[in-house]
């Protein structure tokens, strides 16, 4: 009975502890700022990550549930058990189940990526019920300083190809066909003044 006891309070600490080291996004766009820090792609569905994350956890680091039959879910993402190991790098992300927990959701945002490219968005269960087909947050998300900055500097002006030089390819072309145009006029001229000078003749 005391081991009991003594495990119990060990492992209420344990995530006591977690939980002083964890992090809770006050904002959405606090919570994209983070995600473009650690390199979620924009067009990775990133206003679903936002979704997924609200639902799931509040947007807190430190989340921690356990299911009715017992199944533990980790972190920013709730990530299953099943994916961590406690103690030591293992599960299907190689990740120890107590990194789930802290504030640095780099190796976090990897394994839940993992999750996305195998299973999808409906691993998650609440994804479906509460952000399938729900575009409300994706446009929120849209209004974020940090968003608006990425977008604009992604603009077609700045992602034309480039050639080896540096110069965009638009601009090559566009000088190429300037070139190209005043050849064949001086050439049409050239022709006009031999046929005139042939009548004269």
């Amino acid at each position: 009975m005391w081991l009991t006891r003594v495990v119990l309070v060990l492992v209420v600490s344990y995530y006591c502890v977690c939980s002083v080291y964890g992090k809770k996004y006050e904002t959405r766009c606090k919570l994209v700022r983070e995600l473009l820090r650690v390199s979620v792609p924009n067009d990775l569905f990133l206003g679903q990550w936002v979704c997924l994350i609200e639902k799931v956890s509040n947007r807190n680091t430190s989340a921690y549930t356990v299911s009715p039959s017992g199944k533990k879910f980790y972190g920013l993402y709730q990530i299953p058990s099943k994916w961590c190991k406690l103690q030591k790098p293992g599960g299907d992300c190689n990740i120890k189940c107590e990194d789930l927990l802290d504030d640095d959701i780099r190796d976090d945002t990897a394994c839940a990526v993992k999750i996305y490219h195998q299973e999808g968005f409906k691993y998650w269960t609440v994804w479906t019920t509460r952000c399938k087909n729900d575009n409300f947050i994706t446009n929120e998300i849209y209004k974020c300083p940090d968003l608006r900055f990425s977008l604009d500097r992604s603009s077609p002006v700045n992602t034309q190809p480039q050639n080896r030089h540096g110069i965009h390819k638009r601009s090559e072309n566009s000088s190429l066909h300037s070139i190209l145009k005043r050849s064949i006029l001086q050439a049409l001229q050239s022709h006009r003044v031999e046929e005139q000078s042939r009548h004269i003749n």
